[in-house]
């Protein structure tokens, strides 16, 4: 009796990896970039480190309303089945940089990869990111997928914007869109993915502003980061003088102050003069949290 030819992977080098037949080897579960060779067309899974951050669930961010989410999503996909939907889900998370996109894209991951075995995709190009996801599903039919799409605005800027715009409108939600996989994009421009990605259903139907972090937060990011070595009037000194600053700039002044002895006031000057910052806040109040949803600011 004949057998057939079954999927599997085949590693080229330590972190590289494609598809080929009669292996029975399964990917390993990690963050992959992949590529296309241009000499024989094989699809590569390149495995990536991970994050050298921290990992940490700060309080005021929506960590776990979307870790509840997408655990719930997994759980579903019976439910889905039975009603011939495909096993999908995209979210999409929009803010000003270094409010703690990033550390929550860490944690769903970290997660993720724990309790599913999954594999994260992390994309920079709709062009090949479909082709090798299709290897993905043809070797490992059931293999639960995230894919990244960090700053996605990046992406469709320059020459190719276009082509990439209307490849990735056919990943998410039309000819080469997938089963089994949960789309995490991040932006911190939505106003101009507004109208096909976040107002068209079907592509993002969960979408969560990131804005700046609350008080709790920033004193729980400062005591991370600083390893507790601030004295505590010093650390509320900080939280009291950063209201509307990022995650990224607290980080700056802990480490200038811890590092190279720079005083409070000098960093906090320089910091607030920046260009980003000093735009940021010049819109009056900034809006601080999280919120649900997209109210076209």
């Amino acid at each position: 009796m004949s057998t057939q030819s079954v999927g599997g992977w085949s590693a080229d080098a330590d972190s590289d990896f494609r598809v080929v037949a009669d292996v029975h080897k399964k990917l390993p579960a990690g963050t992959y970039r992949v590529w296309i060779s241009g000499a024989t067309g094989n699809k590569y899974f390149h495995l990536l480190p991970n994050p050298t951050d921290a990992i940490a669930d700060l309080p005021g961010l929506p960590s776990r309303y979307l870790l509840d989410q997408i655990n719930f999503f997994w759980s579903q996909q019976a439910v889905y089945e039975r009603y011939h939907f495909l096993h999908k889900r995209g979210i999409l998370m929009y803010g000003p940089p270094g409010c703690g996109k990033t550390s929550l894209i860490n944690l769903l991951i970290a997660d993720f990869l724990r309790k599913y075995d999954g594999i994260v995709v992390a994309i920079s190009d709709f062009d090949t990111a479909p082709k090798c996801l299709l290897d993905l599903r043809r070797a490992e039919p059931d293999r639960p997928i995230m894919t990244l799409m960090e700053d996605v605005e990046g992406i469709f800027a320059g020459q190719n914007g276009p082509t990439q715009v209307q490849a990735a409108l056919a990943f998410l939600d039309g000819q080469t869109q997938l089963s089994h996989i949960v789309h995490v994009a991040t932006t911190n421009a939505p106003e101009t993915l507004a109208d096909r990605f976040i107002k068209r259903p079907g592509r993002f139907d969960l979408v969560i502003g990131i804005h700046a972090p609350l008080a709790e937060t920033r004193e729980a990011y400062l005591r991370l980061v600083s390893g507790n070595q601030i004295s505590e009037e010093k650390l509320q000194e900080m939280v009291m003088l950063t209201e509307g600053m990022g995650l990224s700039y607290l980080r700056e002044l802990a480490s200038t102050h811890l590092c190279l002895n720079i005083p409070l006031a000098e960093t906090l000057d320089r910091l607030k003069t920046n260009f980003k910052v000093k735009a940021f806040l010049s819109k009056g109040t900034p809006k601080m949290g999280f919120s649900i949803g997209f109210d076209g600011e």
